[in-house]
């Protein structure tokens, strides 16, 4: 009788089982532990959403959704600029819009802030499920996930990009584990595709993890078709084909202007957001790496965590050529964090109960380190305010120009208008086109390169400017106070009448057009009276000035100008106190540490004598 050959047992490089060299599995959790961690995830993510930002992209988004559902198109021509006006208008983020505009036009603008928070709550509650699934571990998983979080968080604005993010998380929660139901990615990706151009960033993403699934040969049967029913899906959008290769056409001219706006800046240029904790998130990237290597814990699962440490590499190569994909590699890098926490944890913990025994209380710890993280996540978020109120200040709105706006609604103004560049989508959103604007936030996607090479030499004063203004045929001028010598300059020209000015912005008329009738005064309303406040103050009428400030305060209790003004006046009345007083008045409706310690260091330094203006 022949003996039966021996079956080949598979290797642990191709089924990722453990062996005897490896460090021992994190022990499972008893599932009411795993669900207390749940409350603490979602107040600790819900408490960095509320970076303050002047969120220019959000009010032509907006304005872009209310045409959209007005005209019931999805063939984009340029409806808002006089520049363009008609010309193709590249739209991927279409859908973002329309959702914008709807949720708006159902809860108020201001319950965005919600829209917000839920993306923020949704995308790192399910990174945390995934790495919990990764790493074995609820405590590491969070700490990776406080880590990721916090690298991205100075770059959570109101704007489609939200969706990225969470797009990338889900790619990765169904493809990094190879799940069962990897059907539903295409479905992901047909949606994604009308959110926004971050789409490519996921397709990158599935590919890598099936090239590398295929070489450990644990790739799911019928790969390449999900693969191409992915990329298929891609097409299905408002733009068609355009969809993908305009935003890689993009990205790849080195020569265009459009590259130099802030957020595509490569991390180390001056200007634009910056995160903190970029630099140090690569660093824990690479000692994240060599500790998972060291300690032989990739051998457990080896195919996932090459796929992990490829789609980190592919991010961080991404943010070092632009500061936009910081977040983006901030959850890369939690994916190779996670299991090097887990070593670095299960050490420390053997240590520590060795040198001090009567610590080892597991049952306790599994209790404790979820109430303490929770408490911990409650006390970061106690002082923001947790409602529509916060839309103000996320936003920055009292940064553009309401009332100048008001004004113009008020009167009817319709015509051209060169305007600030971050001030266009607001113009568009307010006016819905009455006002045509030179150039608005929408960069390359509408506008030439030409006409942003003219506002540029318009805002870096260079030689001619005051002419592109003139020529381009502008009826009206809206620029900022904290830019003044353009608005100096225009009214000294002659070419130019003075219509309103206010603390944020001043508009101009052309001068050889018949002036607009006599203008009406705006509605009553706080941001009037803040208004009316600032004119006061100017005067030196403190008295007058902190009576509007109240009134505002009164009508509005979360407008931190009126709130800060009321403050100034008081200190400029000599009133040091109330003063100090009302600083922290301010402080309550929003938190600011370093406003705060400003506002108190120039009170204090006036009240002896050596005092200077508001900052």
């Amino acid at each position: 009788m022949r003996n039966k050959p021996a079956k080949k047992k598979p290797s642990s490089r191709a089924t990722g089982k453990s062996d005897d060299r490896l460090p021992p599995a994190p022990a499972p959790e008893p599932r009411r532990v795993s669900l207390l961690w749940w409350p603490a995830v979602i107040l600790t993510c819900w408490s960095f959403g509320f970076t303050t930002m002047q969120g220019s992209d959000l009010w032509w988004h907006l304005a872009g959704g209310r045409w959209i559902t007005q005209t019931h198109t999805l063939h984009f021509t340029d409806p808002f600029s006089f520049t363009c006006h008609g010309r193709p208008w590249f739209h991927p983020e279409w859908l973002s819009d329309v959702i914008f505009y709807n949720w708006s036009r159902l809860f108020g603008t201001a319950a965005l802030v919600w829209w917000k928070w839920g993306l923020l709550v949704a995308t790192f509650a399910l990174l945390f499920r995934l790495l919990r699934q990764i790493c074995g571990g609820s405590g590491s998983a969070y700490l990776a996930v406080l880590a990721a979080i916090a690298v991205g968080a100075p770059f959570f604005d109101m704007r489609p990009q939200l969706y990225t993010f969470l797009g990338f998380v889900v790619v990765l929660s169904f493809a990094l584990p190879l799940s069962r139901k990897l059907w539903i990615l295409p479905l992901v990706f047909m949606l994604w595709a009308n959110l926004h151009s971050g789409f490519i960033l996921g397709l990158v993403t599935i590919a890598t993890v099936l090239a590398i699934s295929f070489f450990y040969g644990e790739a799911p049967q019928r790969a390449a078709y999900l693969g191409l029913a992915c990329l298929l899906a891609c097409f299905v959008n408002g733009n068609g084909s355009e969809a993908l290769f305009w935003p890689i056409r993009f990205a790849q001219d080195s020569h265009s202007p459009f590259l130099r706006i802030a957020e595509w800046l490569p991390p180390w240029e001056p200007g634009g957001i910056r995160s903190k904790l970029y630099y140090p998130s690569i660093a824990a990237f690479a000692m994240s790496l060599l500790i998972v290597v060291g300690a032989r814990a990739y051998r457990r699962q080896p195919r996932l965590i090459l796929s992990s440490v490829a789609i980190g590499l592919v991010t961080l190569v991404l943010s070092i050529r632009s500061r936009r994909f910081i977040p983006l590699f901030g959850i890369a890098q939690s994916l190779v964090l996670a299991p090097a926490l887990v070593v670095v944890c299960s050490s420390l913990r053997r240590r520590i109960v060795r040198a001090l025994p009567w610590l080892d209380r597991p049952r306790v710890w599994q209790i404790a380190l979820p109430v303490a993280a929770m408490v911990w996540g409650g006390l970061q978020l106690a002082p923001f305010p947790l409602s529509r109120n916060a839309f103000l200040f996320l936003t920055a709105e009292d940064a553009f120009p309401v009332e100048a706006m008001n004004l113009v609604e008020t009167n009817h103004l319709e015509g051209k208008l060169f305007g600030y560049y971050n001030w266009g989508g607001y113009v568009d959103w307010r006016t819905g086109g009455r006002l045509q604007v030179f150039i608005d936030g929408r960069a390359g996607t509408a506008f030439d390169e030409k006409t942003y090479r003219q506002y540029l030499r318009v805002l870096a004063l260079q030689d001619g400017w005051d002419d592109v203004v003139w020529a381009s045929g502008a009826d009206f001028v809206l620029w900022p106070q904290h830019s003044p010598q353009q608005i100096e300059q225009l009214r000294k020209s002659g070419r130019w009448r003075f219509l309103y000015s206010d603390h944020v912005a001043t508009l101009l008329a052309r001068a050889d057009r018949p002036p607009p009738q006599p203008l009406l005064p705006t509605p009553d309303s706080p941001w009037r009276d803040l208004t009316l406040g600032w004119a006061a103050f100017r005067t030196h009428e403190y008295a007058t000035a902190q009576g509007h400030f109240q009134r505002a305060l009164q009508r509005m209790p979360n407008l931190r100008p009126a709130c800060e003004w009321l403050a100034d006046a008081h200190s400029m009345s000599g009133r040091l106190a109330e003063a100090e007083a009302t600083v922290e008045r301010c402080q309550r409706i929003f938190p600011d540490s370093m406003r705060r310690k400003q506002l108190l260091e120039l009170f204090r330094a006036r009240a002896r004598g050596a005092g200077g203006p508001t900052p």
